[in-house]
This record gives structure tokens, C-alpha cells and sequence, in this order.
């Protein structure tokens, strides 16, 4: 992988929150990329002050997500890395009663589930505009659900949308390798492979998991040959063995 200082190199993420996207934002800053940090309603003057690119999406709209990325082509430059930082978790009202999800809930999540191939899109068509040798490499933040069984009844609409979204980045990830582009579906796992401990007091666990990320996330995109898919790593953003 070139590290010229003479290439433009652009991340765009999308989904900004406090754990994971601003630390891959910070991390790819590091690494000398001009990063664009999204979220519904960014803090310009903060982000700005980090010397990252504030833009303003709704990571369910297919409009907002193509005008967004029109906004980071304008202003930095064609992104070679994307991120796709999103996931809604609609908690039904009767948690063993998962149809009890409102229907419009349960389309918000659809819409989401639109959303990450709308990115996948916009993200292929900058990576295929890009002829230089950056990496070109869109990655979406997984969990487990795909991949486990018998899980509670009230994760039916966040499921469906990482299942969705697993599916997506296997498809692509075999459909353009000859490209040269890459898709991963990253999961965080604990020590054992398994769920992440997700008590929000934790002392290591998913809520202050940031910085593994950040780190696993570099690790897919400056490798010099492409991980798989379906990419999982544990609380010190080192693949999961």
C-alpha cells in the first residue's frame, strides 16, 4: 500500500458517534487521510477543531446518503475508505413477542438496510473513479446476530438489518476482489469469539471499544493483502484466532 504524501487520500464515515466513529475518524486522521465524520447532526465547530470534516446524514436515506457523498466529493476529493457506522436497535414492547415491533419502527429498519447498500454504491463508484494505488475499502460495523441462533425474540429488527448487511458485504466482497476492492463486515468479539460484554459500566467491553476498532479497522485497510469478509477481533483491535 503507497503511503506518498502526493496521493489525496479521503475517508468518509458515516455514523459519527462517541465510541466508535470519531476514533476511526481520528485514527485515519492520524494516518494521514482528510477524513469526512457523518452523523444527523454534526458538531461543525468541534469536528472542525480535529480537523475533520463535518457533514450532515441520515445513514436511512438513500437522498441524504447520495447528497452526502456528492458534499465529500466536492470538498475533499472522491473517498477510497467508507465506513458504515450505523445500527438502530427498535426494542418491541412485550420482549418475547417480537411482531410486536411497530410496523413503522420495523420500516425505519428497512431503511437502514437500504441505506448501507445505497452507501456500498456510492462508495463503488468512487473507488472504481480513484486510478490511483490508495486502498479502496468499505467497511460495515457487524455483530454477531447474523451468525447466532436462538437469540432473544427482541432482536428481530437489528438482526435483520446486520443480516442484511453480512449478506451485502459477502456478495461484494467476492464480486470485486478482481478490483481490488474490499468489503468486511467487522464484528468486535470477547476473548472467547462471543458476544461482546455489553454492560455500559464495563471496564472493557463493546461501549468503550473506540479505540479497537480504530485499530482493526486501519488494520483491514492498510494490509497489504485483503482479509476476508467476515472480519472479527477482540478488545485490542487484533484478529480474533
Amino acid at each position: 500500500m503507497s503511503n506518498s504524501a502526493t496521493l489525496n487520500r479521503v475517508a468518509f464515515i458515516i455514523g459519527g458517534g462517541s465510541n466508535v466513529g470519531i476514533h476511526v475518524a481520528l485514527k485515519l486522521r492520524q494516518e494521514g487521510y482528510h477524513v469526512a465524520l457523518g452523523s444527523r447532526n454534526p458538531d461543525a465547530a468541534a469536528l472542525k477543531e480535529q480537523d475533520l470534516f463535518p457533514v450532515s446524514v441520515d445513514g436511512t436515506s438513500s437522498a441524504s446518503i447520495k447528497r452526502a457523498f456528492d458534499l465529500v466529493r466536492t470538498n475533499l476529493g472522491e473517498p477510497g475508505v467508507v465506513v458504515y457506522n450505523v445500527g438502530l436497535h427498535y426494542q418491541p414492547p412485550l420482549a418475547n413477542d417480537p411482531l410486536s415491533v411497530s410496523s413503522d419502527d420495523f420500516a425505519k429498519s428497512c431503511n437502514l438496510e437500504h441505506g448501507v447498500f445505497v452507501a456500498a454504491q456510492e462508495a463503488l463508484a468512487s473507488f472504481r473513479s480513484n486510478k490511483d494505488s490508495t486502498p479502496k475499502v468499505f467497511i460495515s460495523t457487524g455483530n454477531l446476530l447474523p451468525f447466532l441462533k436462538d437469540m432473544p425474540p427482541s432482536f428481530l429488527a437489528l438482526a435483520s438489518q446486520k443480516v442484511t448487511m453480512a449478506t451485502m458485504m459477502d456478495y461484494a466482497s467476492r464480486a470485486y476482489a478482481a478490483e481490488g476492492i474490499r468489503f468486511h463486515y467487522a464484528t468486535l468479539v470477547g476473548p472467547d469469539g462471543a458476544i461482546p460484554n455489553l454492560d455500559p459500566r464495563a471496564e472493557v467491553g463493546f461501549f468503550n471499544s473506540g479505540p479497537a476498532h480504530a485499530e482493526a479497522y486501519w488494520n483491514l485497510i492498510s494490509a497489504d493483502t485483503a482479509k476476508g469478509w467476515d472480519y472479527r477481533f477482540t478488545y485490542d483491535g487484533k484478529p480474533f484466532k
